[in-house]
């Protein structure tokens, strides 16, 4: 039975701290606006330092106000002006706080549906042990990042690349990219990575194991009416696999799904997403693994 998903792309969010890579955002918003009717807000977190800190800057609490204030006002002053050069329609918004924090919150009150975010580097050493503002909004967002690279490009979105790896029934990234894709009107590719390195696994099992995913895949394809390019097979390490595909067929972006972790390893990176991430010079729609469509 063919199902068609009530789920449509809505409302969007630009988190931004005016670096290059957030302002290299707004291109890609414009391009969402221009395939669906969307909602778009905007938001920059102002740090909310420690009393201390104040007292050493030799702050009274006057002039800390005052300083407050006129950086919100400079700040919502850039953000309309970038608005307004783009073309783009925003409610705009400064907050104070831990920006991660801030941006996912905003995200769930607002009901937003993709958070647009720069990758914005720290130093390698950072990232490894705490992790940049867009890592934190990806380990604890509860609905999808679109995270832009440095690399320049022209803003498109014709060709969408999704891995899939089955650990997870839900196919949440596959079954988002779909619904993704038709809202675009772009073409669907689908990849699928076996990490088997130096064994030596037969030729016909290879093709029985990739008949088997192809199915799987043009199943839950049909359940929504949808029609995927290709479906492309590999062995290897699945991030370097990704990104070359992702090359080779000039893909515009990559839909992947987030594991999110909790404790002490949620400080430390390796996930297969976030090698993509650090590694590919297109953008990453990142999909929590536990979103739900509906």
């Amino acid at each position: 039975m063919k199902t068609r998903s009530k789920f449509k792309i809505k409302n969007l969010l630009w988190a931004t701290d005016f670096s290059n890579e957030s302002k290299s955002c707004l291109s890609y918003i414009g391009f969402f606006n221009r395939k669906i009717n969307a909602k778009n807000y905007a938001i920059y977190v102002l740090p909310k330092f420690s009393d201390w800190v104040y007292e050493a800057a030799f702050f009274s609490n006057e002039d800390l106000f005052k300083e407050i204030e006129k950086t919100k006002k400079k700040s919502m002053t850039k953000m309309l002006s970038l608005s307004r050069d783009q073309k783009i329609d925003f409610k705009a918004k400064i907050l104070e706080g831990i920006a991660s924090e801030e941006i996912v919150n905003f995200a769930d009150s607002k009901k937003i549906d993709i958070i647009f975010a720069g990758r914005r580097g720290i130093s390698e050493l950072e990232q490894i042990l705490v992790g940049s503002t867009t890592s934190r909004i990806i380990r604890r967002s509860n609905v999808p990042a679109f995270v832009v690279p440095k690399t320049k490009r022209n803003v498109s979105v014709k060709k969408i690349l999704t891995p899939v790896d089955f650990d997870s029934s839900l196919l949440s990234e596959l079954k988002y990219s779909i619904i993704l894709a038709s809202q675009l009107k772009a073409k669907l590719y689908v990849a699928h990575i076996s990490e088997f390195f130096n064994y030596r696994v037969p030729v016909l099992e290879k093709d029985k194991l990739a008949n088997l995913i192809n199915k799987k895949i043009e199943g839950v394809a049909k359940e929504f009416n949808f029609h995927i390019e290709n479906i492309f097979h590999d062995i290897g390490e699945a991030a370097q696999k990704i990104v070359e595909i992702s090359k080779k067929e000039e893909m515009d972006l990559i839909v992947m799904t987030s594991h999110q972790r909790k404790g002490v390893e949620k400080f430390f990176l390796g996930s297969v997403t976030e090698k993509v991430l650090m590694a590919s010079d297109i953008p990453l729609l990142i999909v929590p693994s536990s979103y739900s469509i509906s």
